[in-house]
Formats: structure tokens, C-alpha cells, sequence
């Protein structure tokens, strides 16, 4: 079984103008992950989202859910790989700009 992983990259273009509180500094769907998915990378996939992580690695980011404020874009895409109930570890990191929620499913 091999393990798939989804996603988009986000990114507020308005945020570096008028700053990241500023109202029109929102979140928008940008590049689709599946652009940069070149295959099963198990140890990549484990240290940073804690998937199929028989590495022993503490992931940097584990099961964190989809961003409370994520674009309409990313949750169009979410819903279509089938939501919360088929999409397993769905996650983002914070620390990323752009950031890039992820979830993986085993197929």
C-alpha cells in the first residue's frame, strides 16, 4: 500500500502591502501539490507530518486540521479529495509563508 499526499500552497499577496491584519490580507489557493509530487518520499512524509512514520521522527506537524482561516480555494480542494472523512493527517505548517496544509491517504 502506498501513501498519496494532496495539498495546497497558500498565500497572502495582499498581507506584505498593508500588512497581515489588514482585512484584504486573506488567504488564497495558489499552487496544487500535485505539481511537485514526484513519489513516495516515506521519511520526508514522516518528519514533518508524522505519516507512515516508522522512522521514529517527531513530526513538525501532526494532525493539526485544516487552518481555521484557509482560502476558499483549499477548501473547494479538501472537499473533493473527500473531506475529513477520507483525507487522513490533515495538517498545515505555521511557520511556512506560504504555508502548505497537506492531508495523505493510503491507497
Amino acid at each position: 500500500m502506498s501513501t498519496d499526499v494532496s495539498g495546497m500552497i497558500e498565500c497572502r499577496p495582499l498581507a506584505r502591502i498593508w500588512g497581515e491584519d489588514d482585512e484584504d490580507a486573506v488567504w488564497h489557493a495558489a499552487i496544487d501539490r500535485f505539481l511537485l509530487n514526484t513519489g513516495n518520499v516515506y521519511d520526508a512524509l514522516a518528519c514533518l507530518f508524522g505519516v507512515r512514520n516508522s522512522f521514529g521522527f517527531r513530526p513538525l506537524t501532526e494532525d493539526r486540521g485544516l487552518p481555521e482561516d484557509a482560502s476558499d480555494g483549499l477548501r473547494d480542494a479538501f472537499n473533493a479529495w473527500g473531506g475529513p472523512q477520507d483525507a487522513h493527517g490533515t495538517t498545515w505548517h505555521p511557520g511556512l509563508r506560504p504555508r502548505a496544509p497537506v492531508a495523505a491517504a493510503g491507497h
